[in-house]
């Protein structure tokens, strides 16, 4: 049987994820994407990521929001919502 990674890489701003104080085993947070349409505008995405390693926890901590960051990671759905979200398991920040 052959096993296969839903495994992506995505870079972005970091945005944290505002909302109640729960003690939870992960660090929310997600990626904002700005990209031009054809039509001139600009949309705003967000890929929302829940970070559960310890030292991309720590990492994230350290961050400002709307740094430039390229997340590597699995995608997974949520529990009952059925939800998508990417499992962050590198951080790396880029230069800005």
């Amino acid at each position: 049987m052959v096993q296969i990674e839903n495994s992506v890489t995505v870079s972005g701003l970091l945005h944290f994820i505002k909302g109640d104080k729960k003690e939870r085993k992960y660090f929310p947070f997600s990626i904002r994407h700005e990209n031009l349409w054809t039509d001139g505008t600009v949309r705003k995405d967000f890929l929302t990521v829940r970070a559960f390693v310890p030292e991309v926890q720590k990492q994230l901590k350290e961050l400002d929001e709307g740094a430039a960051i390229k997340v590597e990671g699995v995608l997974r759905a949520s529990r009952g919502s059925g939800d998508m979200y990417l499992s962050a398991e590198r951080l790396e920040v880029l230069s800005q």
